[in-house]
């Protein structure tokens, strides 16, 4: 082999001769695994690639040694919702004030309270005590006889057709009190060493069943309207919204930043900490020498050269091949529950010479001639809540200063669905149907919808003798309106005057022929529940169903699932959270509701 000079390398660019000579800026082979192995052929090829790499340039690669960091911090210190305020601290997860709900009380939360007050009173009483005490309770509070109705209504028809309500009636009926009352009675009285095991009681069942009404300031996050959670959070003089959050899962993504207060930031803690920094590693990346050797080939996730798809990884590939000697690991102390800022770090390297980092990618002057290239790049940063302005030339797409660390659970035990609904646009008739396809059973279980519905309608059916056939004679029967299963709820457009809405999607009702009426299909669930409100009508108080109203971009043509399923999950100083909340999902759900109006059927003979 002849030999050659770097000079002479350098003036040439590439070298001479023979193909196996020569260094091209791409490698000529679909696979690069190996035009990344380094691997070496003579030491000449190595002098080569450390020039390629600038090991022969004399600039200032000075490495980090030292590191000080200006961080400012402020606290979560309130949740904000729909302009009232309330105080937050850390001592609970956000999820938890969010998403808690009351629960409905059903006869399976009557039996479950009342059980549990039977285990408090015999582990602290004892036996003897503890059953005349129960005996009281139950003369006192008896449980109705929740597996009974009349059948006037479809609503009592789910319940005598419900024999899961039977079974457990056959169990309990006469065996226990009625927990639910016994809370509900802030009078009674059983004896001063029972009153305070009562009082231990009472706080249970609030705290379990209804965490909403535990507490006198808080109030419901859920916005029937957009089936999501709508919340707002303060930390000193920022202020951060969450519009639309319905995944399950609450994390810094879902806020957007929705202006400062003026005036001095009274909150912030500033403080300046020193590092020592340590190099960067990760899997397969180039060792810190180029004579150090990788023992085992470079993957870059079987990227192909021939994807021109793939040009992401095309750039992380060049990223860190070429500049991953230079990351630079230092660790920030970030606490739970914090909006954390750096004002400046100040880097001085092993020459002695300082660097200083005060800027932010929102404050770079992408036109400046000094700064280069510059996007604007940056990572963990909440968009403004703002961001377009009814005047396109104003629209704010940057982004605020600070990492915003909210106090949310990682991981939590969840539930199967306690109840699920399905959102499904109908086109042809213009409306929105709610289909109860997961229905709870009031025993701690759940019905499928379909079903529970066919068996309600065989009970209509024996009760109005829908089993009579046509005349023989006749050819045809003239249907004036046929039925829809009563698990599915109508959503009926409508305008509401004074609203700068179109056309929003009012709750209806489907009517049923039912023991010589029409009756009334109610929700069956909790997701879709009729709420009844009271109001003044000619100087008397009256009680009505509150009006139900739903946004119409919310349900698209491929529908919403709304799910309610049941959480727990483990807190700061091992404290355990449960409750029950809503998740929205995309529904990919089709079905038909066989709806129809003046059909002339064919009748077969």
């Amino acid at each position: 082999m002849s030999k050659i000079s770097i000079e002479e390398i350098r003036s040439r660019g590439i070298w001479e001769g023979s193909e196996n000579y020569r260094i091209e800026p791409r490698t000529r082979m679909a696979d690069y695994s190996t035009a990344l192995s380094l691997e070496v052929f003579d030491p000449l090829w190595m002098l080569c690639r450390q020039w390629q790499y600038g090991r022969f340039e004399a600039n200032d690669c000075g490495t980090a040694v030292k590191v000080k960091v200006h961080s400012t911090r402020k606290s979560i210190d309130s949740v904000t919702h729909d302009g009232k305020v309330k105080a937050f601290s850390t001592e609970k997860p956000l999820e938890y004030e969010v998403e808690k709900r009351n629960h409905a009380i059903t006869p399976a939360i009557r039996i479950e309270s009342a059980l549990h007050l039977q285990r408090m009173l015999s582990s602290k009483l004892g036996k003897s005590k503890s059953e005349e005490i129960n005996a009281l309770l139950r003369t006192r509070y008896p449980l109705q006889d929740f597996s009974f109705s009349t059948g006037d209504s479809i609503e009592d028809l789910k319940v005598s057709e419900n024999d899961r309500l039977k079974q457990l009636w056959a169990v309990y009926g006469r065996r226990c009190f009625d927990g639910a009352a016994v809370f509900e009675d802030k009078d009674l009285s059983i004896g001063a060493e029972a009153n305070s095991i009562l009082a231990l009681y009472r706080n249970w069942y609030r705290e379990k069943y209804i965490p909403v009404s535990a507490e006198p300031d808080s109030f419901d996050f859920w916005n029937e309207n957009k089936l999501a959670y709508e919340l707002g959070i303060t930390a000193g003089n920022d202020r951060y919204e969450a519009e639309d959050y319905s995944s399950g899962r609450l994390s810094w993504y879902n806020f957007d930043h929705a202006g400062q207060t003026t005036g001095k930031d009274s909150k912030a803690l500033d403080k300046l900490l020193s590092y020592l920094p340590s190099p960067a590693t990760f899997p397969c990346a180039p060792k810190r020498r180029l004579w150090e050797f990788e023992n085992q080939a470079v993957q870059f996730g079987n990227y192909s050269n021939q994807d021109v798809s793939q040009l992401a990884s095309a750039v992380i590939m060049q990223y860190t091949s070429m500049y991953s000697n230079d990351w630079m690991v230092i660790p920030l102390e970030a606490e739970l529950g914090t909006i954390l800022d750096v004002k400046g770090i100040v880097i001085e390297d092993t020459f002695g010479e300082h660097l200083f980092l005060n800027r932010t990618p929102e404050e770079v002057d992408c036109q400046s001639k000094d700064t280069g290239f510059c996007n604007r790049w940056a990572l963990f940063s909440n968009s403004r809540l703002s961001a377009y302005s009814p005047d396109a030339a104003n629209n704010d797409f940057s982004t605020s200063r600070g990492l915003l660390f909210a106090p949310t659970v990682l991981r939590t035990e969840e539930s199967q669905p306690l109840e699920e609904v399905h959102f499904l646009r109908d086109e042809m008739t213009n409306m929105i149907w709610g289909i109860e396809s997961i229905i709870p059973d009031g025993c701690s279980g759940t019905f499928n919808g379909d079903s529970f519905s066919e068996k309600i309608l065989e009970a209509v059916d024996r009760q109005n003798g829908n089993d009579v056939q046509p005349e023989e004679s006749a050819e045809y029967s003239y249907l004036f309106q046929n039925r829809v299963p009563v698990n599915w709820i109508p959503f009926i457009p409508q305008h509401i005057k004074g609203s700068t809405r179109e056309t929003v999607f009012r709750r209806g009702r489907m009517p049923l022929w039912y023991n010589g009426k029409y009756c009334s299909v109610r929700p069956s669930g909790e997701i879709l529940a009729c709420i009844k409100e009271k109001f003044i009508s000619n100087g008397k108080e009256c009680e009505r169903i509150k009006a139900r109203f739903l946004n119409e971009e919310e349900v698209l043509g491929y529908g919403t699932k709304v799910t309610r399923t049941a959480q727990m999950t483990r807190w700061i100083k091992g404290r355990k959270f449960r409750w029950s909340g809503f998740t929205k999902k995309n529904s990919g759900y089709q079905a038909n509701s066989g709806l129809m109006f003046d059909e002339l059927i064919k009748v077969e003979k």
